[in-house]
Protein backbone atom coordinates (compact mmCIF):
# COMPACT_ATOMS: atom_id res chain seq x y z
CA UNK A 1 0.00 0.00 0.00
CA UNK A 2 0.96 3.59 -1.01
CA UNK A 3 2.87 5.71 2.02
CA UNK A 4 -0.16 8.55 3.20
CA UNK A 5 0.93 11.54 2.35
CA UNK A 6 0.82 14.22 5.29
CA UNK A 7 1.43 17.83 5.62
CA UNK A 8 1.84 19.64 8.63
CA UNK A 9 0.76 23.23 9.06
CA UNK A 10 2.64 24.73 12.23
CA UNK A 11 6.55 24.09 12.73
CA UNK A 12 7.02 24.87 16.17
CA UNK A 13 7.46 22.92 19.39
CA UNK A 14 5.10 19.83 18.53
CA UNK A 15 5.06 20.62 14.78
CA UNK A 16 8.87 19.84 14.05
CA UNK A 17 8.45 17.21 16.29
CA UNK A 18 5.65 15.57 14.33
CA UNK A 19 7.82 16.22 11.27
CA UNK A 20 10.89 14.19 12.81
CA UNK A 21 8.25 11.16 13.79
CA UNK A 22 6.66 11.14 10.09
CA UNK A 23 9.83 11.49 8.45
CA UNK A 24 12.46 9.43 10.38
CA UNK A 25 9.78 6.79 12.28
CA UNK A 26 6.18 6.23 10.68
CA UNK A 27 7.19 3.59 7.91
CA UNK A 28 3.91 4.23 6.14
CA UNK A 29 3.64 7.44 5.98
CA UNK A 30 5.34 10.31 4.36
CA UNK A 31 6.03 14.29 4.89
CA UNK A 32 4.79 15.45 1.65
CA UNK A 33 4.15 19.50 2.35
CA UNK A 34 5.34 21.46 5.37
CA UNK A 35 3.87 25.31 6.18
CA UNK A 36 4.87 27.77 8.93
CA UNK A 37 4.88 31.43 9.40
CA UNK A 38 8.19 31.56 10.31
CA UNK A 39 10.48 31.80 7.19
CA UNK A 40 13.44 30.02 9.52
CA UNK A 41 11.84 27.15 10.59
CA UNK A 42 10.58 26.65 7.14
CA UNK A 43 13.90 26.53 5.78
CA UNK A 44 15.34 24.18 8.44
CA UNK A 45 12.70 21.25 7.85
CA UNK A 46 12.77 22.02 4.10
CA UNK A 47 16.61 21.39 4.19
CA UNK A 48 16.76 18.30 6.34
CA UNK A 49 13.97 16.53 4.96
CA UNK A 50 13.45 17.66 1.56
CA UNK A 51 9.32 17.27 1.46
CA UNK A 52 8.01 18.02 -1.96
CA UNK A 53 6.15 21.65 -0.74
CA UNK A 54 7.01 24.43 1.81
CA UNK A 55 4.39 27.37 1.86
CA UNK A 56 4.53 30.32 4.27
CA UNK A 57 0.73 30.30 3.17
CA UNK A 58 -1.47 27.33 4.83
CA UNK A 59 -4.52 27.96 2.60
CA UNK A 60 -1.81 27.14 -0.12
CA UNK A 61 -0.77 23.99 1.87
CA UNK A 62 -4.58 23.05 1.79
CA UNK A 63 -4.96 23.21 -2.24
CA UNK A 64 -2.26 20.17 -2.59
CA UNK A 65 -4.65 17.70 -4.24
CA UNK A 66 -2.13 14.47 -3.48
CA UNK A 67 -2.13 15.35 0.35
CA UNK A 68 -3.97 12.23 2.28
CA UNK A 69 -4.38 14.42 5.87
CA UNK A 70 -3.06 17.62 7.36
CA UNK A 71 -1.88 18.11 10.88
CA UNK A 72 -2.37 21.06 12.45
CA UNK A 73 0.19 21.77 14.83
CA UNK A 74 -0.23 26.01 14.60
CA UNK A 75 -0.89 28.49 17.60
CA UNK A 76 -4.26 27.29 18.97
CA UNK A 77 -5.99 30.96 18.29
CA UNK A 78 -5.99 29.55 14.62
CA UNK A 79 -7.01 25.77 15.08
CA UNK A 80 -11.09 26.93 14.32
CA UNK A 81 -10.17 28.97 11.06
CA UNK A 82 -7.62 25.93 9.72
CA UNK A 83 -9.89 23.41 10.26
CA UNK A 84 -12.80 25.07 8.99
CA UNK A 85 -10.92 26.35 6.15
CA UNK A 86 -9.24 22.69 5.57
CA UNK A 87 -12.81 21.28 5.40
CA UNK A 88 -13.98 23.58 3.06
CA UNK A 89 -10.88 22.95 1.07
CA UNK A 90 -11.55 19.26 0.91
CA UNK A 91 -9.38 17.99 3.14
CA UNK A 92 -11.15 14.63 4.60
CA UNK A 93 -8.66 13.65 7.13
CA UNK A 94 -7.40 15.85 9.90
CA UNK A 95 -5.17 15.80 12.87
CA UNK A 96 -5.31 19.19 14.96
CA UNK A 97 -3.95 19.28 18.33
CA UNK A 98 -5.37 19.92 21.41
CA UNK A 99 -7.37 22.23 22.12
CA UNK A 100 -10.40 22.27 19.48
CA UNK A 101 -10.91 25.38 19.76
CA UNK A 102 -10.47 28.42 21.97
CA UNK A 103 -14.38 29.03 22.56
CA UNK A 104 -17.82 27.29 22.93
CA UNK A 105 -18.87 29.33 19.63
CA UNK A 106 -15.63 28.02 18.14
CA UNK A 107 -15.91 24.56 18.75
CA UNK A 108 -19.49 24.49 17.83
CA UNK A 109 -18.77 26.00 14.49
CA UNK A 110 -15.77 23.17 14.23
CA UNK A 111 -18.29 20.90 14.90
CA UNK A 112 -20.77 21.90 12.28
CA UNK A 113 -18.54 21.99 9.67
CA UNK A 114 -16.83 19.16 9.76
CA UNK A 115 -19.40 17.53 9.66
CA UNK A 116 -21.32 19.40 6.77
CA UNK A 117 -18.42 19.17 4.64
CA UNK A 118 -18.13 15.50 5.69
CA UNK A 119 -14.58 15.17 6.74
CA UNK A 120 -13.57 11.12 7.16
CA UNK A 121 -11.46 11.31 10.08
CA UNK A 122 -10.89 13.63 12.56
CA UNK A 123 -8.29 12.50 15.63
CA UNK A 124 -7.23 15.43 18.38
CA UNK A 125 -4.09 15.60 19.85
CA UNK A 126 -4.90 14.48 23.29
CA UNK A 127 -1.14 12.08 23.09
CA UNK A 128 -1.43 10.63 26.42
CA UNK A 129 -4.22 8.01 25.68
CA UNK A 130 -1.40 6.25 23.37
CA UNK A 131 1.26 5.79 27.09
CA UNK A 132 0.98 2.28 27.17
CA UNK A 133 0.86 2.96 31.00
CA UNK A 134 -2.31 4.71 30.92
CA UNK A 135 -3.73 2.01 28.22
CA UNK A 136 -2.83 -0.87 30.43
CA UNK A 137 -4.38 1.02 33.30
CA UNK A 138 -7.11 1.39 31.48
CA UNK A 139 -7.61 -2.07 30.72
CA UNK A 140 -7.17 -3.09 34.46
CA UNK A 141 -10.08 -0.87 35.00
CA UNK A 142 -12.63 -2.12 32.14
CA UNK A 143 -11.27 -6.06 33.74
CA UNK A 144 -12.77 -5.24 36.85
CA UNK A 145 -8.98 -5.49 38.85
CA UNK A 146 -10.23 -2.76 41.05
CA UNK A 147 -13.48 -3.54 41.54
CA UNK A 148 -15.99 -0.42 41.28
CA UNK A 149 -14.02 2.80 41.16
CA UNK A 150 -14.54 5.23 43.82
CA UNK A 151 -11.99 7.83 42.72
CA UNK A 152 -9.45 8.84 40.39
CA UNK A 153 -6.39 11.65 41.78
CA UNK A 154 -4.74 13.23 38.72
CA UNK A 155 -1.18 15.47 39.56
CA UNK A 156 -0.16 17.45 36.92
CA UNK A 157 2.77 19.94 37.22
CA UNK A 158 4.98 22.06 34.98
CA UNK A 159 8.35 22.68 35.85
CA UNK A 160 9.48 26.02 37.72
CA UNK A 161 11.93 26.11 35.00
CA UNK A 162 9.49 27.32 32.18
CA UNK A 163 8.19 30.23 34.32
CA UNK A 164 9.36 33.27 31.62
CA UNK A 165 8.09 30.99 28.57
CA UNK A 166 4.95 30.13 30.39
CA UNK A 167 3.83 33.77 31.26
CA UNK A 168 5.02 34.48 27.40
CA UNK A 169 2.18 31.91 26.16
CA UNK A 170 -0.17 32.43 28.76
CA UNK A 171 -2.12 34.82 26.91
CA UNK A 172 -2.94 32.83 23.70
CA UNK A 173 -2.98 29.38 25.33
CA UNK A 174 -5.99 29.64 27.30
CA UNK A 175 -4.81 30.15 30.58
CA UNK A 176 -3.72 27.13 33.17
CA UNK A 177 -7.21 25.28 33.65
CA UNK A 178 -7.51 25.67 29.56
CA UNK A 179 -4.05 24.57 28.37
CA UNK A 180 -3.03 21.88 31.21
CA UNK A 181 -6.29 20.40 32.33
CA UNK A 182 -8.17 19.31 29.25
CA UNK A 183 -5.29 16.88 29.08
CA UNK A 184 -6.15 15.19 32.49
CA UNK A 185 -9.97 15.59 32.07
CA UNK A 186 -9.62 13.59 28.83
CA UNK A 187 -8.18 10.61 30.50
CA UNK A 188 -10.21 11.21 33.20
CA UNK A 189 -13.32 10.60 31.73
CA UNK A 190 -11.74 7.75 29.03
CA UNK A 191 -10.47 6.02 32.16
CA UNK A 192 -13.42 5.85 34.02
CA UNK A 193 -16.11 5.96 31.24
CA UNK A 194 -17.93 8.84 32.18
CA UNK A 195 -18.37 12.76 31.50
CA UNK A 196 -18.32 15.42 34.67
CA UNK A 197 -21.82 16.11 36.55
CA UNK A 198 -20.50 18.49 39.23
CA UNK A 199 -17.50 20.66 39.19
CA UNK A 200 -15.75 22.66 42.06
CA UNK A 201 -12.22 24.62 42.02
CA UNK A 202 -10.03 26.60 43.60
CA UNK A 203 -6.76 28.42 42.63
CA UNK A 204 -4.49 31.50 42.50
CA UNK A 205 -1.23 33.26 41.84
CA UNK A 206 1.41 31.79 43.84
CA UNK A 207 4.33 31.87 42.11
CA UNK A 208 4.17 34.27 38.93
CA UNK A 209 3.32 37.74 39.87
CA UNK A 210 3.14 37.98 36.09
CA UNK A 211 0.28 35.95 35.35
CA UNK A 212 -2.12 38.03 38.07
CA UNK A 213 -1.71 41.16 34.80
CA UNK A 214 -3.20 38.75 31.96
CA UNK A 215 -6.11 36.76 34.27
CA UNK A 216 -4.24 33.65 34.69
CA UNK A 217 -3.38 31.43 37.64
CA UNK A 218 -0.40 29.21 38.51
CA UNK A 219 -1.77 26.67 40.89
CA UNK A 220 -5.70 25.41 41.33
CA UNK A 221 -7.71 22.26 42.43
CA UNK A 222 -10.39 20.83 40.95
CA UNK A 223 -13.12 18.50 42.26
CA UNK A 224 -15.14 16.48 40.42
CA UNK A 225 -18.51 14.22 40.47
CA UNK A 226 -18.80 11.88 37.42
CA UNK A 227 -22.27 11.15 36.16
CA UNK A 228 -21.35 7.47 36.89
CA UNK A 229 -20.89 8.26 40.61
CA UNK A 230 -17.25 8.36 40.41
CA UNK A 231 -15.35 10.88 42.67
CA UNK A 232 -12.46 13.16 40.99
CA UNK A 233 -9.62 15.48 42.25
CA UNK A 234 -7.47 17.04 39.69
CA UNK A 235 -4.19 19.23 41.16
CA UNK A 236 -2.09 21.15 39.04
CA UNK A 237 0.83 23.76 39.26
CA UNK A 238 2.96 25.74 36.95
CA UNK A 239 5.51 26.23 39.80
CA UNK A 240 7.18 22.61 40.23
CA UNK A 241 10.78 23.12 41.65
CA UNK A 242 11.71 19.88 40.96
CA UNK A 243 10.90 19.11 37.54
CA UNK A 244 7.67 17.91 35.74
CA UNK A 245 5.57 15.42 37.87
CA UNK A 246 2.75 13.62 36.56
CA UNK A 247 0.61 11.23 38.71
CA UNK A 248 -2.75 8.92 38.20
CA UNK A 249 -4.13 6.74 40.75
CA UNK A 250 -7.46 5.36 40.50
CA UNK A 251 -8.90 4.05 43.93
CA UNK A 252 -11.78 1.50 43.75
CA UNK A 253 -13.82 -1.33 46.56
CA UNK A 254 -11.11 -4.41 45.46
CA UNK A 255 -7.59 -2.12 45.09
CA UNK A 256 -5.68 0.53 43.13
CA UNK A 257 -3.95 1.57 40.04
CA UNK A 258 -0.87 3.90 39.97
CA UNK A 259 0.88 6.02 37.48
CA UNK A 260 4.17 8.19 38.19
CA UNK A 261 4.35 7.93 41.81
CA UNK A 262 7.90 9.32 41.97
CA UNK A 263 8.82 11.65 38.52
CA UNK A 264 11.97 9.41 37.92
CA UNK A 265 13.74 10.23 34.90
CA UNK A 266 15.42 6.69 34.61
CA UNK A 267 16.30 3.93 37.54
CA UNK A 268 19.05 5.55 38.90
CA UNK A 269 19.42 6.15 42.87
CA UNK A 270 22.44 8.13 44.21
CA UNK A 271 23.85 8.01 47.46
CA UNK A 272 26.44 10.18 49.28
CA UNK A 273 26.91 11.92 52.28
CA UNK A 274 23.50 13.74 51.97
CA UNK A 275 21.82 10.65 51.59
CA UNK A 276 19.56 9.27 48.36
CA UNK A 277 18.32 10.93 45.78
CA UNK A 278 16.81 10.48 41.93
CA UNK A 279 17.05 12.85 39.16
CA UNK A 280 13.79 13.77 38.09
CA UNK A 281 11.78 14.38 34.45
CA UNK A 282 12.88 17.98 33.02
CA UNK A 283 9.84 18.56 31.02
CA UNK A 284 6.82 16.83 29.35
CA UNK A 285 8.82 16.22 25.67
CA UNK A 286 11.05 13.65 27.80
CA UNK A 287 8.20 12.12 29.92
CA UNK A 288 5.67 11.64 26.64
CA UNK A 289 7.91 11.42 23.80
CA UNK A 290 6.77 7.75 22.51
CA UNK A 291 3.30 9.18 22.74
CA UNK A 292 3.55 11.91 20.07
CA UNK A 293 4.86 8.97 17.33
CA UNK A 294 1.91 6.67 18.51
CA UNK A 295 -0.46 9.36 17.63
CA UNK A 296 0.56 10.37 14.70
CA UNK A 297 1.27 6.82 13.78
CA UNK A 298 -2.74 5.95 14.42
CA UNK A 299 -3.84 8.51 12.42
CA UNK A 300 -2.17 7.29 9.34
CA UNK A 301 -3.28 4.08 10.27
CA UNK A 302 -6.54 5.08 10.01
CA UNK A 303 -5.95 6.50 6.84
CA UNK A 304 -5.03 3.99 5.37
CA UNK A 305 -7.66 1.63 7.23
CA UNK A 306 -10.44 3.49 6.80
CA UNK A 307 -11.32 3.93 10.63
CA UNK A 308 -11.85 6.04 13.01
CA UNK A 309 -9.46 7.09 15.51
CA UNK A 310 -9.75 6.23 19.28
CA UNK A 311 -10.06 9.80 20.13
CA UNK A 312 -11.73 12.15 18.41
CA UNK A 313 -14.13 15.40 17.14
CA UNK A 314 -16.33 14.86 20.23
CA UNK A 315 -13.75 14.43 22.39
CA UNK A 316 -11.87 16.97 21.95
CA UNK A 317 -15.54 18.98 21.88
CA UNK A 318 -16.59 17.80 24.90
CA UNK A 319 -12.92 18.52 26.90
CA UNK A 320 -13.42 22.52 25.81
CA UNK A 321 -16.97 22.38 27.04
CA UNK A 322 -15.52 21.05 30.29
CA UNK A 323 -12.59 23.42 30.55
CA UNK A 324 -14.92 26.48 30.45
CA UNK A 325 -17.40 24.73 33.50
CA UNK A 326 -13.91 24.19 35.02
CA UNK A 327 -12.56 27.64 34.45
CA UNK A 328 -15.51 29.39 35.64
CA UNK A 329 -15.69 27.15 39.07
CA UNK A 330 -12.10 28.06 40.12
CA UNK A 331 -12.52 31.94 39.12
CA UNK A 332 -15.77 32.36 40.57
CA UNK A 333 -15.11 29.52 43.82
CA UNK A 334 -18.87 28.03 42.90
CA UNK A 335 -20.20 24.09 42.10
CA UNK A 336 -20.79 24.43 38.29
CA UNK A 337 -23.35 21.83 36.96
CA UNK A 338 -22.67 20.67 33.73
CA UNK A 339 -25.76 19.59 31.09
Amino acid sequence: MDKVKLGIIGLGRLGRNHAINIHYKISNAELTAICSAVQEELDDIKIEMNPDYATLDYMGLLSIEELDGVVIASNSAFHCEMICNAAKAGIKNIFCEKPLGMTLEEIDLIKEIVERYQVNIFQIGFNRRFDKSLIKMKEQVDKGFIGKPILIKMVNRDPASMAEYIIKFSPTSGGLVFDMLTHDYDLARWLIGSDAGIIFGIGGVFAYEGLREINDIDNCTISIEFKNGVMGLMETSRSCTYGYHVEIEIYGTEGSLRMGTLPNKDKVVSFNKDGASIECIEWFFEFWEPTFEAEIQHFANCIQSNTQPIVGLIDGYKAVQWAFSAKEAVDKRTVIKMK
